[in-house]
């Protein structure tokens, strides 16, 4: 959690390997295996269909494509779309449907819920609470937070405060925490 420009991409950036620190050193774990889904998704080939994505990015059979998009949402001839015509929200589940057919254990989300329909949140939402590995994610979503979230954290320019709650919890916590500093 924290105001637009306060470094939140930038942070999950630096995890992801996508960016370097300007200063200091990052260590990473090798047991980690991570992959983020950014705010803006892109594909190799927008001109392939959603099918065809699967078969020459994941080297699968036909028949697993079919398996793995359907399990994201992707059924009958919708399978045959240009990837150039989804939506917003049909571009991050074929990215996710991209991404967990790795063996991943560390989940990079930037504002996930931003471009999906009410119906995709929530199949989002029970897919995150089946994920078996840990889960970073940037969201403005309240209720998306509450739903998915056990631990938060506030960046503010030159400081981090770490509430191990969910997003509503935080909230009381952070006012108690700022009233606190107000009377000091």
């Amino acid at each position: 959690i924290g105001d637009n420009g306060c470094g939140k991409t930038t942070l999950l950036d630096i995890v992801s390997r996508a960016s370097s620190p300007d200063r200091g050193t990052v260590n990473y774990n090798p047991s980690i295996k991570s992959a983020m889904l950014p705010q803006v998704i892109k594909f190799a080939d927008e001109n392939r269909t959603i099918r065809d994505t699967i078969l020459y990015d994941l080297n699968v059979s036909t028949q697993t494509a079919r398996n793995r998009l359907a399990s994201f949402l992707f059924f009958g001839d919708e399978v045959f779309d240009l990837v150039s015509t989804l939506s917003g929200g049909e571009r991050s589940r074929l990215k996710l449907c991209e991404l967990m057919a790795a063996d991943i254990n560390f989940l990079l989300l930037d504002e996930p819920t931003n471009h999906l329909d009410i119906e995709s949140i929530e199949w989002l939402e029970g897919y995150l609470k089946e994920y078996k590995g840990s889960l970073v994610l940037i969201s403005h979503d309240r209720k998306f937070l509450d739903n998915v979230t056990n631990r938060t954290v506030e960046i503010m320019v030159g400081r981090i405060h770490d509430y191990k709650v969910p997003y509503s919890k935080y909230l009381e916590l952070r006012k108690e925490r700022l009233a606190q500093q107000q009377a000091a």
